[in-house]
């Protein structure tokens, strides 16, 4: 009886340290998870800041590459793909350029022109 006894105490106890490291790895494990998405999460948001202030500078080189263009009077703001322009231009003909290139930049979902036409 004695020896039943201390097997069971035995099997009791490694029992018990198996479900307690069982326990302690899935907390681990959870705890990564989750630490994994927080990161992939962060890295989505960074990589929308990036792209989006890439974007703003991709189409403040189109407009000074161009001629019709003054680019130096139209101010260029990106926020989720969407720019928008604000500034003057000399005539519809270079706003509706400026449009255009705008359109040409990888990534832009919209462009929203509030540029004043000055003649």
């Amino acid at each position: 009886m004695k020896k039943f006894s201390l097997l069971m105490i035995v099997f009791c106890a490694i029992a018990l340290s198996g479900i307690i490291a069982f326990t302690g790895c899935n907390a681990a494990k959870n705890t990564g998870t989750a630490v994994g998405e927080g990161t992939k999460e962060a890295a989505e948001k960074t990589g929308e800041v990036v792209t989006d202030a890439s974007i703003t500078a991709a189409v403040k080189m189109k407009m000074a590459d161009d001629e019709l263009v003054k680019a130096r009077n139209i101010d260029v703001d990106t926020k989720d793909g969407v720019v928008t322009l604000n500034g003057t231009v000399g005539s519809k003909a270079e706003e509706q350029k400026a449009i255009d290139l705008s359109n040409q930049v990888n990534g832009v979902k919209r462009v929203v022109s509030n540029l004043k036409v000055t003649s």
